[in-house]
C-alpha cells in the first residue's frame, strides 16, 4: 500500500509538472503571436472609428475630437522609478462615439487621500496612438466604483466605467502616442514578459518532472531491496 501510495503521489506530481510545462510552452507563443501582431499593425494607421476592423487590437489610430474632462480615471499603483503613480485617462468623443485615451503617468501626491492635479485640454484635439486591451490585473474582489470625479481603479472594467460615465465606450483603449504633445510619462509596454522567459520556465517545470521521476525510480528500486 505504501508503494502504490507512494507511485500515485509521483504520477499527480508528474502530470502538473508536465502541465505546467506545456502550459508556459503555449503562454510563449501567444506572446510570440502578439509581438508579432504588434509590429504588423501597429505600422497600420486608421483615421475614424467607423473604419476599423473588427479585432482592432494593437492599430495605430488618429482621431479629432475632444476630452470630457469631468470624468477621469486615475489607473491605481503604477509605478515610475519607484514612485507611485497613477495612469491618467479621459473619455475622448470622435466620429460620433467615445473612446478612453491613456495619456500616461503622474505622480501620486505624498497623502492617499489628495489626487493630483490633472492635466486638462480643451477644444478640438488630434490624438494619435495605439488601440490596447484594457489593463487586467489579479483582484481578490472587484471593488465597487468610486461616487466622486476623478475616480481610482485597480483595473479598467469598461463595461462599469460605461455605465458609471453614461457613455458608449468602446471596449479598448488608445494608448497615446509618446510624441503627441499632451502626452504625460509612457510607462505602458504592450509585452511585459518576453517569449523567452516563459520558454526557460517551461524548461524548468520539465526539468523537475525528469528530476521527480529519477527519484522515484530510485526510491522504488531500494525499496524492493
Amino acid at each position: 500500500m505504501r508503494r502504490i501510495g507512494f507511485i500515485l503521489f509521483t504520477v499527480a506530481v508528474l502530470v502538473t509538472l508536465v502541465k505546467l510545462g506545456f502550459w508556459q510552452l503555449s503562454r510563449a507563443q501567444e506572446k510570440e503571436a502578439l509581438s508579432s501582431a504588434l509590429k504588423y499593425r501597429s505600422d497600420q494607421m486608421y483615421y475614424s472609428l467607423a473604419s476599423l476592423p473588427g479585432d482592432p487590437r494593437w492599430y495605430s489610430l488618429t482621431l479629432h475630437g475632444e476630452f470630457d474632462h469631468s470624468k477621469a480615471v486615475l489607473l491605481d499603483n503604477q509605478l515610475y522609478r519607484g514612485r507611485p503613480g497613477y495612469h491618467v485617462l479621459y473619455p475622448f468623443e470622435a466620429d460620433n462615439g467615445w473612446v478612453l485615451v491613456n495619456l500616461g503617468w503622474i505622480a501620486a501626491p505624498d497623502y492617499r487621500e489628495q489626487t493630483p492635479v490633472l492635466p486638462e485640454h480643451h477644444g478640438e484635439l488630434r490624438i494619435s496612438g495605439v488601440i490596447a486591451p484594457p489593463s487586467s490585473l489579479l483582484e481578490l474582489r472587484s471593488a465597487p466604483l468610486e461616487s466622486d470625479w476623478p475616480i481610482r481603479v485597480q483595473n479598467l472594467h469598461i463595461d462599469q466605467l460605461s455605465e458609471k460615465m453614461a457613455l458608449p465606450l468602446k471596449p479598448w483603449v488608445l494608448q497615446i502616442d509618446p510624441d503627441n504633445s499632451i502626452a504625460l510619462q509612457q510607462t505602458w509596454t504592450p509585452v511585459v514578459v518576453g517569449p523567452q522567459k516563459h520558454y526557460a520556465y517551461a524548461v524548468q517545470w520539465f526539468l523537475m518532472a525528469v528530476a521527480i521521476t529519477g527519484l522515484a525510480a530510485w526510491w522504488l528500486k531500494r525499496s524492493k531491496v
